[in-house]
């Protein structure tokens, strides 16, 4: 596995989403951890309680804390920087957005506002060079452009001495090619 940068240049914005998604994976899970224990005490507790709401909360449950789980993993991509949870969390910023603009146009109000900006800076945020190249997905920068080779004067008359080996022209008080060194 190739890391274009070590974690230690990990850049701060991506720490603060690798923790963040830390965060939500602890509440995801103790939220999951609540609902199905409902679900169960309710199945033992309450014998009239809706077959389908006894079956249904501890489904719900399990679901979060596969969400938490999953989220887990999210965090640990970003935290070293690989390529598929920069991709991952690009996927759902964008989603983000697309449910922030429904949310907007069906419910109004602040929430959606709010989520839909959050989720475009972070789009902005992971689509700038330095943390690209973190997770390995810039391009890889071009090398610069060998210098020219110098090019030793082609002789142009009998007058002068020229170098047998290269053919630079020579003083004729020179020992030595002052371009290629070999005795003249």
């Amino acid at each position: 596995m190739r890391f274009a940068l070590t974690t230690a240049n990990r850049p701060f914005g991506v720490t603060i989403l690798a923790v963040l998604h830390v965060l939500q994976a602890i509440f995801l899970f103790l939220v999951g951890l609540a609902v199905m224990t409902i679900g169960f005490l309710l199945s033992r507790m309450i014998f009239r309680f809706p077959l389908l709401l006894r079956g249904l909360l501890p489904v719900i449950g399990g679901v979060l804390i596969v969400v938490a789980l999953l989220d887990l993993v999210l965090a640990y991509g970003l935290w070293s920087g690989r390529g598929w949870a920069w991709i991952i969390s690009l996927i759902l910023a964008a989603l983000g957005i697309v449910f922030s603009l429904i949310s907007l146009v069906f419910r109004g109000g602040v929430g959606g506002l709010v989520t839909l900006i959050i989720d475009a800076i972070i789009i902005y945020y992971l689509t700038r060079p330095n943390v690209k190249a973190f997770f390995g997905e810039a391009p890889a920068p071009a090398s610069p452009a060998p210098p020219p080779p110098v090019q030793p004067p082609i002789p142009t008359g009998t007058s002068s001495r020229y170098c047998s080996n290269c053919g630079a022209q020579a003083s004729p008080v020179d020992k030595f090619c002052k371009y290629c060194g070999k005795q003249l």
